[in-house]
């Protein structure tokens, strides 16, 4: 696929290697095997260091024991089940599978695109994947798989949709217009973190609010850049695509007779949460606050129900739903199209549970802090390196606030002491979670996004994914540090209550 020009570029010479790697799920059973000699070759040399926040000693741990071996056997479907993305991906695909099965989703993204410049899509698609982590992780399931056919609409390649969107999703996975769950998690670690130094420091979650609101519009157009420049020129041949022939079509009569109807079931449905976010709603937190509440841990529920609900009455009004069992058999088709990324999901939720039992990823995340501490940097020097850290820690260990929770004590105290108030290193921190999402095969994600090129073609695998997202990722580093030095510099308040300097 691609022109002269792109066969010969060097993320296409890239991706040609990375897919000679095995099949990503096999890939992940040779990391686990990897993770099982390094646990115990780490236990054997007496690998371990202390944890800051408890001052417990972490030691690397072989699972290649009688222990180790039992507990491998007897969590394989736990790990399954507790795998992070896996039940919100099948609840999402069953009503994503109603909306596409009944043509709503076709019908609705020709009118929306028909109405907007081309030029625009890119952007407006990225701007509303940065933003989308207001719904938790919902923008990851949600949005590939919807700009996959927006761009197949119009005669584009649908790599080109998945990879601005998820690249945007999880490289601007920190930047947002809207205040969200993990602003308060952070900001309470980073508060705990402070008292180290300062009892009386309160970080409230609002902290980093003016930096990376204001992000999401460099990244934005960024990132819609990166599209043009990176991606669209190496997918011009839509030939092999099965939905390749899908154009822009005008809609019938009775299509958009269905249209209103879905959008009168989507009010309503909007209508009812709306009523349940009301002060006294069952939608908030018994506290009365909307973050955390109700509303933000059953997002994924929420998403599944807008497009569940406004397919079905789009489908029994062009006639494609005429019983339940047309809506059923819609539903389970949503969730054996992802059935690539089952198998994956099982071989992926292994290796993340054997690589957190065996303290390798706490082990590399201290000890690269505790390096960075001794070299002795200073000033914006420092913040790079503070960043360039958590970048690498990122990908070895998914969950932003296990990540926080342990580094948190080590660098805040740390640039407390060197004048930085702690709203400066959690921006910092936040910078580094962020940009190397894409390309850790250790987050959840990761599989997923594989699982949507897939849909589209077969051969697609990790070099594939790791070609399209790391320009992302390197583009979206590059402009946040520029902020940074930028904000530093001319010190700017990172948002309410939130300085550079103490």
């Amino acid at each position: 696929m691609g022109t002269k020009t792109a066969k010969t570029s060097w993320l296409t010479k890239l991706e040609r290697a990375g897919n000679k790697l095995p099949d990503p799920a096999v890939l992940f059973i040779i990391m686990g095997v990897a993770i099982l000699i390094l646990s115990a070759i780490g236990q054997g040399l007496g690998w371990q260091v202390e944890n800051p926040s408890t001052g417990e000693m972490v030691v690397v741990t072989s699972l290649l024991t009688a222990d180790g071996i039992r507990q491998i056997v007897n969590s394989m479907l736990t790990n399954l089940s507790g795998f992070g993305p896996l039940p919100s991906v099948i609840l999402v695909m069953m009503g994503l599978g109603v909306a596409e099965g009944t043509g709503l989703l076709k019908a609705l993204l020709t009118k929306s695109v028909s109405k907007l410049p081309r030029s625009m899509v890119t952007i407006v698609l990225i701007f509303i994947a940065i933003s989308s982590n207001v719904a938790s992780d919902s923008g990851f399931i949600v949005l590939p798989p919807l700009a996959a056919l927006i761009f197949l609409s119009m005669g584009q390649h649908p790599f080109i949709g998945i990879a601005a969107t998820y690249g945007a999703v999880a490289a601007g996975f920190n930047a947002c217009i809207f205040l969200c769950t993990g602003d308060v998690l952070v900001a309470g670690m980073t508060e705990t973190a402070a008292h180290i130094i300062d009892p009386s420091v309160t970080v409230n979650p609002a902290v980093n609010y003016y930096f990376m609101a204001f992000s999401c519009f460099p990244l934005a157009l960024l990132g819609a850049w990166v599209t043009k420049k990176f991606v669209a020129p190496r997918y011009q041949d839509l030939s092999g695509i099965e939905a390749g022939d899908e154009k822009l079509e005008e809609l019938t009569p009775i299509q958009i007779k269905g249209l209103k109807n879905a959008g009168i079931a989507a009010l309503a449905v909007l209508a009812i949460i709306g009523i349940g976010i009301l002060p006294g709603g069952v939608l908030r937190d018994p506290s009365g606050t909307i973050i955390p509440s109700p509303l933000l841990n059953g997002m994924v529920f929420f998403m599944t129900v807008i497009f569940l609900v406004p397919g079905i009455v789009y489908g029994k009004t062009v006639g494609v739903i005429k019983k339940d069992s047309d809506a059923v058999r819609l539903a389970a088709g949503g969730v054996s199209s992802i059935s690539g990324f089952l198998v994956l999901a099982f071989v992926a939720s292994q290796f993340i549970a054997w690589f957190g039992w065996s303290n390798l990823g706490v082990f590399v995340a201290i000890s690269g802090a505790d390096a960075l501490q001794n070299i002795g940097l200073t000033g914006i020097p420092l913040a790079i390196g503070v960043v360039f850290l958590c970048c690498i820690i990122n990908i070895f260990i998914g969950s932003q606030t296990a990540k926080w929770a342990l580094i948190s004590s080590i660098f805040v105290p740390m640039l407390m002491l060197l004048g930085f108030d702690p709203a400066y290193t959690q921006v910092l921190y936040r910078i580094g979670d962020s940009v190397t999402n894409p390309i850790s095969p250790l987050f959840t994600y990761f599989p997923l996004m594989v699982g949507f090129l897939r849909k589209y073609d077969k051969k697609a695998g990790m070099g594939t994914a790791f070609s399209l997202m790391l320009p992302y990722s390197i583009s979206f580093l590059i402009i946040w540090l520029i902020m940074l030095v930028i904000w530093t510099v001319l010190g700017l308040p990172l948002g309410p209550g939130g300085n550079i300097w103490l």
